[in-house]
């Protein structure tokens, strides 16, 4: 197979999104991806491994780790030792079953 035979990810996407089993999927999963890109994007910016923002927040590197894969949603309390910790906002909206991050 040729690389030119391979579909976009744009395309694979818009494909998927059509079913509303994966739909659900990715709106549940949709909030924990917003919360691990910002801790992400935060890491980055300062120039911090993950035990160093562990430490920073009285969180374990593990628990940073499990939070930047985006796999599970954070709980309240986790958000609010992390905005504790960093300064970070995290502005949560929950509407019509789901739940968002807004940027603050």
């Amino acid at each position: 197979m040729k690389l030119s035979d391979l579909k976009s990810a744009a395309r694979v996407n818009a494909e998927q999104s059509q079913d509303p089993e994966f739909r659900a999927e990715w709106n549940r999963a949709a909030f924990a991806h917003d919360v691990a890109l910002r801790i992400l994007r935060y890491r980055d910016e300062q120039g911090l491994t993950q035990t160093a923002l562990a430490r920073k927040v009285g969180m374990t590197q593990s628990v940073i780790a499990r939070l930047e894969s985006g796999d599970q949603p954070p709980s309240i309390p986790t958000l609010a030792k992390l905005s504790k910790g960093t300064g970070m906002d995290f502005n949560i909206r929950v509407s019509s079953g789901t739940v968002e991050v807004m940027a603050a």
